[in-house]
Parts: C-alpha cells; sequence; structure tokens
C-alpha cells in the first residue's frame, strides 16, 4: 500500500506527510468500492496500483462535486472487469 500512497501524493501533488492518515483511509475506501464493482485487486501488479491511485486522486479531487467518474477511469474498470470474467470462465473450462 506505501507504494499506491506515493503515486497518490505524485499525483496530488504533495510531498508531506501530514495527511497520510486521511490517504490511506481514501485508499482503503477505494479497493472496497473498485471491489464492489467486481475487481479483486492485486497490489503487486503496476496497473491494479495505477488504478487505485488514479480512482482515489479522482475521489479526493470531486469529493466535493456532484459528477459522474471520469470517462478513463470508467474505462479501465470496465476493461479490468470484463479481464476478470473472462479468466474466470477460462479457469471453469480448464476443470
Amino acid at each position: 500500500m506505501d507504494s499506491v500512497l506515493n503515486l497518490l501524493k505524485i499525483d496530488l501533488g504533495i510531498s508531506h506527510n501530514l495527511r497520510d492518515a486521511f490517504f490511506i483511509q481514501l485508499l482503503k475506501g477505494s479497493v472496497l468500492e473498485i471491489e464492489l464493482k467486481g475487481i479483486t485487486l492485486d497490489l503487486n501488479q503496476a496497473d491494479d496500483q495505477m488504478l487505485l491511485s488514479d480512482y482515489a486522486a479522482w475521489c479526493y479531487r470531486k469529493r466535493q462535486e456532484d459528477v459522474p467518474l471520469a470517462n478513463n477511469i470508467q474505462a479501465r474498470i470496465r476493461n479490468r472487469i470484463i479481464k476478470e470474467r473472462i479468466a474466470k470462465q477460462n479457469a471453469l473450462f480448464e476443470i
């Protein structure tokens, strides 16, 4: 989670540690929100780290606005859902 925290802070342009407790909770909440969409994140994978960081950064920036999720993040989530479903189907057929 430290690497994702660092990615988030770089994205937001923050170099100090004063908000780390908040950002860690934001990342944990973002993991839960993404998993509710049907995705199992593997935070050892760079693409999942970036997805989580970008999602959390978007949530942080837009927390006081009522706007839909950014199109690029929506597309990445859809692609990730499809990728996971295909992997599950392939696993069923291998048995």
